[in-house]
């Protein structure tokens, strides 16, 4: 700043001949550096003009022209005046009082506008992506934006650093203190960089997308939203669930969204009753109601095994469509023709049926039920025909002492009565 100042002390100080003769010595670098800057904005439109009239003419536009043209654009002519001041001054005589000066603007210029140039092509490419991606991966999508504006930070803080270098600050010190504070930092959010990690993974690694219907742990429904930090799944009852990527990333995760097929599982009992002419047709039967439809495809129907209750059927089939709803309209539509049918038949389902202990069961009745012994008879009669005894009702306090001495008896002890009467003695 002093020797700015210098030199308009010295050039207010020169007579007007010496001031013109330098003027007219300047004159040249002046043009120069004016000449420059036209020719390099000239350059630019003209460039970008052509650019944009062959992505209009050209069907497939290349990356590199694309990228050229937001690298033209990002081009400002306040740097370009900047630059074409600098060059003037390095060319015009008796500038060598300002020419440190000068530098250090040019620079400062220099790097923020490398700032602001990095910035446009990373804007102008998140734009690209999303347009190609956002139908299809809105959670990617919505991943590179946000990598994008940190990366907009990160730029800045290295052109403030190199604009510090460049001015003859020490940042040694400064990248060490970063450094350490970088490491606290980490420490101090681990649990939130983890789940930030875990977001990068989801959407680079996609295990799942939005629009998946996944079950993750006791957890089950549709994924609407993927954040740097928690994941949102609508579950089937309505309310939303939000979770944190890395608990989510840690459970086991069933996914259905590539789900072709359906394999369902299912059985049924008949009772014992059932003849072994009916059960060797309850397959055909069962086949024959599914494969009236024909996105299912039947792979078995096997007599399982033989429970408490009665015979046990075993169902396996694929339904072709991944709906849910169409696989529970194939399960009652065959389990309502399997009444009908067997209501034909004559076959009917196994009911559990429980007896209580002691229960007389129908074959114990008919036996009770049979002729007695004619002896047991006679004796059963003349048992009636006898008088009957009156009951003997006995003095209730001998009945007591009585019991009592019973009990002494038992124990070794005798009775009170008689260790009274002793005593009396």
């Amino acid at each position: 700043m002093e020797q700015i100042i210098t030199f308009f002390n010295q050039a207010t100080h020169l007579s007007p001949g010496e001031l013109t003769a330098m003027l007219w010595a300047m004159l040249p670098g002046a043009v120069l550096g004016a000449g420059l800057a036209v020719g390099v904005l000239f350059i630019r439109e003209t460039l970008c003009a052509w650019l944009k009239h062959h992505q209009e003419t050209t069907a497939g536009v290349s990356t590199w022209a694309r990228y050229t043209q937001h690298v033209a654009e990002s081009v400002s002519g306040w740097f370009v005046w900047v630059g074409g001041v600098y060059v003037a001054i390095q060319v015009m005589p008796y500038m060598d009082a300002v020419d440190g000066a000068a530098r250090r603007v040019f620079m400062l210029a220099l790097f923020v506008q490398l700032g602001l140039m990095v910035m446009h092509v990373l804007r102008a490419w998140n734009t690209h992506y999303s347009r190609a991606h956002r139908a299809t991966e809105p959670a990617r999508v919505t991943m590179m934006g946000s990598m994008v504006r940190v990366g907009y930070i990160f730029v800045w803080l290295v052109v403030f650093i190199l604009l510090l270098n460049t001015y003859g600050v020490d940042v040694t010190a400064l990248v060490a203190g970063l450094g350490v504070g970088g490491i606290a930092v980490a420490f101090a959010l681990q649990n939130v960089l983890k789940d930030i990690f875990s977001s990068f993974s989801i959407v680079f690694d996609k295990p799942f997308v939005i629009g998946d219907f996944i079950i993750a742990g006791d957890y089950m429904g549709v994924v609407e939203d993927i954040g740097i930090k928690t994941t949102r799944i609508r579950a089937l009852s309505g309310e939303q669930i939000v979770m944190n990527n890395s608990d989510l990333l840690e459970s086991r995760i069933r996914n259905y969204r590539t789900l072709g097929e359906r394999r369902v599982v299912l059985g049924f009992r008949v009772d014992f009753d059932t003849s072994e002419a009916k059960l060797a047709q309850i397959p055909d039967m069962v086949k024959e109601i599914l494969q009236k439809n024909d996105d299912v495809r039947v792979d078995r129907v096997h007599l399982q095994s033989v429970t408490d209750f009665g015979p046990h059927y075993e169902v396996v089939y694929y339904v072709g469509v991944p709906d849910f709803n169409r696989m529970m309209d194939i399960n009652h539509a065959l389990y309502v023709a399997l009444f009908g049918v067997f209501g034909k038949e004559g076959i009917t389902f196994a009911i559990p049926v429980q007896k209580n202990v002691g229960e007389v069961a129908p074959h114990q009745g008919r036996r009770e039920a049979r002729p007695a012994n004619p002896s047991s008879k006679a004796a059963a009669k003349a048992a009636a025909k006898a008088p009957a005894k009156a009951p003997v009702k006995a003095d209730k306090p001998a009945r007591v002492r009585a019991q009592k001495a019973v009990a002494a008896r038992k124990t070794g002890q005798k009775p009170a009565a008689k260790a009274a009467k002793r005593a009396r003695r």
